[in-house]
């Protein structure tokens, strides 16, 4: 028993210290925490009790979970770039995929390399003070509907690989959106409930709730998700992701509720799986010459995946430069990359070293891109909010 609170408290205890270091180097905390499963379990222990077998599980549920409730598809659909929000990522999941295959590389792969993921980028936004800017919600948009479009993608594949192109595969699939509309139904009546209780809910939504109910039940909400998805036949961690955004799209206001939601899940869950993460990655593997070829290769073909906004920029009325900023933010997406390579393990459409390699990539990428988008977008974005002063200045001196 000793050594197993011993063993909880070394991973909380160096899931504590990460985002102080990430904070100084400038990072994402979600690579350190990957990298410190390296070493801790590479190192100073040599056995993954099952019990942490679970936690990264339920980690990876609930990251789903609050990746799903951060996207805002009410604000996304009137965004008059619509067109171009679906285009860029959807380009992305038809070329890349087939220039990799015809390079001899696994179809799957490109899909892989293709994925879009808002959990990097936004922060960086938020931290910059950039996400109110015209470019900012370019940024915001292209990364939301990206990632709504990889998950989508990834629940059909799991569905094709369970059932192929069958009449079953098309009864699961009807059977999981039956019961997400079940899901938004509740929650929609919660809504209306809401609406006639006002007081009630204000009370449970921010902070003087003592016991928590709100929190209790939106957890609950979250692993609901992951049942919806086992019993409808694909992987409960897309279910978790869907009925996030069901959630999202029903309660527009969440207010202190949502960072409480985000404290228990960054806080504690979440963690468990980026140290699982690494926990899998062997040193061996890491010292591998053509292993971390492939993954700084890999690196550059997630940027070029991302990079159809500088080829159209003309049309889409942006600078060159601005462009850039967006190929560059699109170009981290840790989670989704490390989500859909163990998917693609489990379905087996690659190989497990390719899984090293495509977790190898995602650290690389979620190191190289974010530094590069901060430095470009403080200048690109810093003259586009001076320009936009100068003209109020301007518009002011003019009355």
């Amino acid at each position: 028993m000793k050594e197993q609170i011993l063993l909880m408290l070394v991973m909380l205890g160096g899931a504590a210290l990460v985002p102080f270091v990430a904070r100084r180097l400038h990072i994402p905390s979600s690579v350190l925490e990957i990298i410190y499963g390296v070493i801790l379990f590479n190192t100073v222990l040599t056995e993954r009790p099952e019990w942490f077998l679970l936690m990264k599980e339920l980690g990876l549920i609930y990251l789903m979970f609050i990746a799903g409730m951060e996207l805002d598809l009410r604000r996304i659909l009137h965004q008059k770039r619509l067109i171009w929000y679906i285009l860029i990522p959807l380009s992305s999941f038809i070329f890349t995929p087939l220039v990799l295959s015809y390079l001899g590389y696994p179809f799957y792969i490109g899909i892989a390399l293709s994925m879009i993921s808002a959990g990097i980028v936004i922060p960086l936004l938020k931290e910059l003070r950039f996400t109110e800017s015209p470019l900012g919600r370019d940024v915001m948009g292209i990364a939301i509907i990206g990632e709504l479009l990889s998950i989508i993608i990834l629940t059909l594949l799991d569905i094709y690989h369970k059932r192929g192109l069958t009449l079953t595969a098309l009864c699961e699939t009807t059977k999981l959106l039956a019961l997400l509309a079940l899901a938004a139904l509740l929650l929609r009546i919660l809504y209306l409930i809401a609406w006639w209780y006002p007081e009630r809910v204000e009370k449970v939504m921010e902070s003087e709730d003592p016991v928590e109910e709100g929190i209790r039940a939106v957890v609950s909400i979250a692993f609901a998700g992951a049942l919806i998805a086992y019993f409808s036949g694909i992987e409960p961690i897309l279910g978790s992701f869907l009925v996030g955004v069901v959630f999202s799209y029903v309660f527009r206001s969440k207010g202190i509720f949502e960072d409480k939601l985000n404290a228990i899940g960054f806080g504690f869950f979440i963690p468990f799986f980026f140290i699982g993460v690494g926990a899998d990655l062997k040193l061996s593997m890491i010292r591998d010459i053509k292993t971390i070829f492939l993954s700084i290769a890999f690196t550059s073909v997630v940027f070029l995946s991302n990079s159809l906004p500088i080829l159209v920029a003309p049309l889409m009325g942006l600078r060159y430069s601005e462009a850039l900023v967006i190929s560059t933010g699109l170009s981290a997406p840790l989670s989704l990359l490390v989500v859909s390579g163990a998917l693609g393990v489990k379905m087996g459409f690659i190989p497990p070293q390719a899984y090293d390699i495509l977790i190898l990539t995602g650290v690389l990428a979620s190191i190289v891109y974010p530094t590069i988008f901060r430095i470009l977008s403080r200048r690109v974005l810093g003259d586009e909010i001076d320009n936009q002063g100068k003209s109020l200045s301007t518009s002011h001196h003019t009355r």
